[in-house]
């Protein structure tokens, strides 16, 4: 049976999208769940997938074509049969360490040093990456959230990922997050190192508060003597179409837990570097991804794993300093790039992890530029930004020319309407603007 894939409406207001990549070439066999093609908007980048499996038949409009309108028929996908049971379903669960590992795949889709290649990465295939090196290093890794292995996950972080370590390791579960969490701190306490896939940190909050809180204290409390190696990662924040809790950015809400560290990664290299260190951290980490990230590539460099709670300088500047963390990150730069043509020069300091907060690495910035302004996608009262003001008017008020700005998300739930929607972000003219404000007002 043939089926039209379609230019998807990514908000209500969109009426055309440019298709910026294919993921698949015609006469190419998919599966459920592979992606299929990238399509680029004027406020996110988004992909589509496959439903069921079957074949590329046609593909209508070339990478790179813009306008296309939505609703118009971008490609044709020849569906192949469904099977009447699959055998996968009926599994038992299985975990890992608590049984002879199966051989690993030596037909995985792409092997994990592809980060090394030279060749441009994905967030989302660096994510990848960093998870298959860390399950090869170390045989009591293993991943678990709803749908991680037939359907690869929401975010299709975890694609070859059921190929290459078999379900023992790559555990798909039903939609209870409060079990999924359960079975995870327990698997930790017992000394496995599992790594949970949250379909969405905002929408989750209520269930993973009281788990991440026990993990954390409890290693806290030991003194360290009592590990409790758990990673909990999945997307923060806001994406086109998502409201309310759905797209609540809960990064200073996790911040303020104390044994808990939280790395926000901005790149594909920050996030290959930042994951494989949560992996290998003793105590409980979250990592916050961001939707409008997975898709978003770069060059693959090589990356090592890096420190958690050390900020890195993005782009040198002498007049300000702009630091954020995770996509406002992005902005950030886009930001600077704008003022520079005004003659002003922002260094921007990607904060990496909220927690440790690099408080050192902002102050050494701000003595050099004598300005802050703070990003962040969250909301501003009790947020990141205010305490990074807070620390740096402590450690450098002599050295400051004019007071830190504070550039965060509206102190409201993500509205429904995308014209509210847009006004409750900060964007990067925004910033441009109040950069701009800050140091000629000086």
């Amino acid at each position: 049976m043939r089926r039209e894939i379609l230019m998807p409406p990514v908000t209500p207001s969109m009426t055309d999208g440019k298709i910026s990549r294919w993921h698949v070439a015609e006469g190419q066999a998919v599966a459920a769940g592979d992606l299929l093609v990238e399509i680029a908007t004027s406020s996110a980048t988004v992909e589509i997938e496959a439903e069921d499996e079957g074949r590329v038949e046609r593909i209508l409009f070339p990478a790179g074509t813009e306008g296309v309108k939505v609703n118009t028929p971008i490609a044709i996908l020849l569906n192949a049969a469904r099977d009447a049971q699959r055998s996968s379903l009926g599994q038992p669960l299985s975990f890992a360490a608590l049984e002879p590992l199966p051989e690993p795949s030596r037909t995985a889709a792409r092997p994990a040093a592809a980060h090394l290649e030279g060749n441009d990465l994905s967030y989302r295939e660096a994510l990848r990456d960093a998870l298959a090196d860390e399950m090869r290093r170390d045989k009591d890794v293993f991943l678990i959230g709803v749908d991680v292995a037939q359907n690869r996950g929401a975010p299709k972080v975890a694609q070859g990922l059921l190929d290459a370590f078999g379900p023992s390791r790559v555990v798909s579960v039903s939609s209870i997050e409060e079990a999924v969490l359960g079975i995870a701190v327990g698997a930790a306490y017992a000394g496995l190192k599992p790594v949970v896939e949250l379909p969405s940190w905002g929408a989750s909050f209520e269930a993973w508060a009281p788990y991440v809180a026990s993990a954390a204290e409890t290693f806290y409390l030991s003194g360290g003597r009592l590990p409790v190696p758990i990673v909990l990662r999945g997307p923060n924040g806001f994406a086109p179409g998502l409201t309310g809790q759905d797209a609540r950015c809960v990064a200073a809400q996790l911040a303020q837990i104390p044994g808990l560290k939280v790395a926000q990664p901005a790149t594909a290299s920050a996030a290959y570097g930042l994951l494989a260190a949560a992996i290998r951290d003793p105590g409980p980490v979250a990592v916050l991804e961001h939707d409008q990230l997975y898709a978003v590539r770069g060059p693959a460099e090589p990356e090592e794993v890096v420190a958690l709670g050390v900020a890195r300088v993005r782009r040198a500047g002498t007049d300000v300093t702009l630091a954020a963390a995770g996509r406002a990150v992005l902005l950030a730069l886009e930001a600077a790039s704008l003022l520079s043509a005004e003659g002003v020069e922002a260094e921007v300091v990607d904060l990496m992890s909220v927690r440790p907060l690099d408080r050192d690495a902002v102050a050494a910035s701000v003595l050099r530029t004598g300005r802050l302004v703070t990003l962040e996608d969250g909301w501003g009262d009790g947020g990141i930004g205010a305490e990074l003001v807070a620390s740096i008017v402590e450690r450098c008020f002599g050295a400051l020319k004019r007071a830190p700005v504070r550039l965060a998300g509206a102190g409201v739930p993500m509205p429904y309407a995308s014209e509210l929607q847009a006004l409750a972000l900060p964007t990067a003219k925004q910033a441009f603007q109040a950069i701009l404000a800050t140091v000629r007002g000086a």
